[in-house]
């Protein structure tokens, strides 16, 4: 049984780690804020879901009690964007095992720096997982299976749509931090790694993105510092192959090599919308915020449905399969972080790991390099290693 500490009492602390705990293998025993009065509401809000009473600290005296506390294997950080790196690396050099809310990082240099340095001095020693749900939520794998080229043919594109309203002054906008953020894209980044984590999570090796072109823009003013992205993401151009079904040439007309420009390959590329800034329609009558895949003999789409997801393949031939259920990904995330801690501990080999903080930075590199593209082409892995 893994012993953890939850720090952070805000809004997805309460509404979305209180209902997913307690999991298997592990059990939260601490509650800590930067405020006692948020703690205690925490404390209640546990207490109404049934949870044990836990112990109750708060303000930088609490933190210190909960890193010198033997008792305590790891933590568990829902915090601010810019507050949890300097708690993870406390947490490290006490010996804690981490898992920490996305995004990893406020940008791709901080998140790297903190990646680098658990790779280089803690990673034999301690487990960090970065809580990205997207990248744990079982339809989104099941998605991904589907995908499988053998039954739907090789994708062609794709298309990513997420638009939503936030009204100014509601509760998800209000916290101080959100309100004038001191990280980039404002609720593009907060938000909008959920979207390339999907993206990398369902979509093939092949189909990964590899160059942005986009364009950023803030439509409402409360939205700082932007609340649009809109862009066309390009393959590797290493993964575009010949067109599918073979040449025939028709008698009468021109021959390939005539032809006024050069034929095209087929190449999985892609566009995507993220915004905040729709106005407040009937939630029934708009379009439906999705991954959409074409492959050669399906169509897939992936669908977010509030707290639920439904996956829908429409192939050539065959049946039409449709599944659904509600989001699930903050248990399956506690559950794998508890198994791996578990499992370090024993000594034995750790299952596939979805919440790897590479990936989450890959996540990062996304949404900075669509922030930072301004209509010109930007290669993700250049945002990695600049």
């Amino acid at each position: 049984m893994v012993t953890a500490a939850l720090l952070g009492s805000g809004l997805f602390a309460r509404n979305s780690y209180l209902p997913a705990l307690p999991v298997p293998g592990l059990t939260a025993s601490t509650l800590w804020s930067r405020s006692e009065a948020s703690v205690l509401a925490l404390a209640q809000a546990a207490s109404e879901r049934g949870l044990l009473n836990p112990t109750t600290l708060s303000g930088d005296e609490g933190l210190d009690a909960i890193l010198n506390d033997a008792a305590i294997d790891a933590l568990i950080l829902v915090l601010p964007i810019g507050v949890q790196p300097a708690i993870i690396r406390r947490a490290w050099q006490k010996g804690k095992h981490v898992i920490s809310e996305k995004p990893v990082g406020r940008n791709v240099e901080q998140a790297r720096e903190l990646v680098e340095e658990y790779e280089r001095e803690w990673e034999d020693k301690l487990v960090w997982r970065v809580a990205e749900n997207f990248a744990h939520e079982p339809f989104l794998h099941r998605a991904a299976a589907l995908l499988n080229p053998d039954n739907v043919g090789p994708v062609l594109y794709w298309q990513m749509h997420y638009e939503t309203l936030l009204p100014e002054g509601v509760s998800y906008h209000a916290t101080t931090w959100r309100t004038v953020p001191d990280y980039q894209g404002g609720f593009l980044l907060d938000g909008g790694v959920h979207w390339a984590a999907l993206a990398r999570t369902v979509l093939p090796f092949r189909c990964k993105p590899h160059t942005i072109i986009a364009n950023k823009s803030l439509h409402r003013a409360y939205m700082l510092p932007h609340d649009t992205l809109i862009g066309t993401v390009q393959s590797d151009p290493a993964s575009a192959i010949p067109p599918l079904g073979g040449r025939k040439q028709v008698a009468g007309t021109l021959k390939e090599e005539d032809m006024p420009v050069a034929s095209g390959m087929s190449a999985p590329n892609g566009t995507f919308i993220l915004s905040w800034a729709i106005p407040d329609t009937d939630r029934t009558t708009r379009p439906p915020n999705e991954l959409y895949v074409v492959c050669e003999r399906a169509t897939l789409r992936v669908i977010s449905k509030g707290r639920e997801w439904s996956v829908v393949l429409e192939p050539a031939e065959g049946e039409r399969l449709e599944e659904g259920g509600p989001m699930s990904g903050v248990s399956v995330e506690l559950v794998d972080f508890a198994e791996a801690v578990d499992a370090r501990k024993e000594g034995r080999a750790e299952k596939e790991n979805y919440g790897a903080p590479r990936d989450a930075l890959w996540d990062v590199a996304f949404i900075q390099a669509a922030l930072d593209s301004n209509g010109n082409k930007v290669v993700i892995d250049d945002v990695l290693k600049a």
